[in-house]
């Protein structure tokens, strides 16, 4: 089973909710997200993740420990884990974010949360392997109609609806020369759902640097981010991936071929806090 509506306008629709009502999920939606965890392909690094549904009481009351009371309702959790191994936070977060729009799509609501929850009570939970992490798990259930004090807070502390612009994030050619979007040609679209994506407090750590029919991935590292998770998760790094998921998502959507590759561009970096991930090469 796949997505019911374009990929364009669910990633549109996908909002944070950190408050939720009593409403109970429907056995056919959980069941149809659990059918599709099960077609997730293989990413680009060849890393294997599994997603479990953790159940912390009804709806509407439900608390998990350890989310510091930024969750407040949410009756059942989806928690992800991956063995670590390279490219594991990438490929993490280009697979939960695909889990993510397909809870959308089922009009169901959802919340990245890569640091305000306890790790530790949910490894046991799921049964968590050696050399597995848990590198962000959400909540699922109904919205509530009204979002919390502690979600409005949220919220505005990071200005969760605001987006950089897109000559702060996509260049032409090199680091001087910000990329138009009349010269983005089909790729506006896939370059956009980029710029719509979820990041870690909204940081948008995604920049795109296009060359010819290629399209180079880098990550401009916000500081202090690596020293606020343990257990080798890395936040910004699942970004790229949820980066990679809408781009290459909303590409082939509009027939537009291409694959992963590696292939450092070689133009200055500019920042020490920049690093290369991937390059799609558009075919």
């Amino acid at each position: 089973m796949g997505y019911t509506r374009p990929v364009r306008e669910i990633i549109k629709r996908r909002r944070s909710w950190r408050s939720y009502d009593a409403r109970k999920i429907e056995d056919e939606k959980r069941k149809a997200i659990e059918n599709f965890m099960t077609t997730l392909d293989k990413p680009f690094r060849g890393n294997r993740a599994r997603f479990e549904f953790v159940d912390v009481g009804p709806p509407g009351k439900g608390r998990m420990k350890g989310t510091y009371g930024m969750i407040k309702g949410a009756g059942t959790f989806i928690v992800g884990a991956i063995s670590k191994g390279p490219g594991d936070m990438e490929d993490f977060g280009y697979l939960f974010e695909q889990v993510i729009l397909m809870a959308t799509d089922l009009d169901l609501a959802t919340c990245w949360m890569g640091l305000t929850f306890a790790r530790g009570p949910l490894a046991e939970k799921i049964g968590l392997a050696p050399g597995e992490t848990i590198p962000a798990v959400s909540p699922l259930g109904y919205p509530s109609d009204r979002r919390s004090l502690v979600d409005t807070i949220a919220r505005a502390s990071v200005r969760a609806t605001r987006r950089k612009p897109w000559e702060y994030l996509f260049f032409n050619n090199d680091w001087f020369t910000p990329l138009r979007m009349d010269a983005a040609g089909q790729y506006q679209e896939p370059l956009e759902m980029v710029r719509l994506g979820p990041s870690a407090t909204n940081k948008q750590p995604w920049r795109i640097v296009v060359q010819d029919n290629m399209f180079h991935f880098f990550l401009q590292r916000a500081a202090g981010y690596s020293k606020l998770t343990g257990g080798g998760v890395d936040l910004q790094r699942i970004d790229m991936g949820i980066a990679m998921c809408h781009f290459e998502l909303t590409a082939r959507e509009l027939g537009l071929s291409g694959v992963w590759i590696e292939k450092k561009p070689d133009i200055p970096t500019v920042s020490k806090e920049r690093e290369y991930v991937v390059t799609w090469h558009a075919s």
